[in-house]
């Protein structure tokens, strides 16, 4: 199980690897759309607060989500 999650994550951040190149593009995609929607707004004071927020809940979510697709599939029939 650990095997398996290391070689995930060997793909996924690894310099010759396609993936990383994948998913250090969604990252960058997702804290891009984030960024632009909360500085979306004519008040400067409450823009940056709504950033502060969304980064934090975006960050919330990240982290939950791997959480939850980790419990969901890393586990293996014994």
């Amino acid at each position: 199980m650990m095997e398996l999650l290391q070689e995930i994550l060997q793909k996924a951040f690894a310099v010759d690897s396609i993936w990383s190149v994948v998913t250090r593009g969604l990252i960058w995609l997702g804290i891009a759309l984030v960024v632009i929607v909360s500085m979306d707004k004519p008040d400067p004071e409450k823009s940056l607060k709504d950033l502060k927020s969304n980064l934090g809940f975006f960050f919330f979510f990240t982290v939950l989500t791997g959480g939850l697709i980790y419990l969901l599939f890393g586990f293996t029939a014994a």
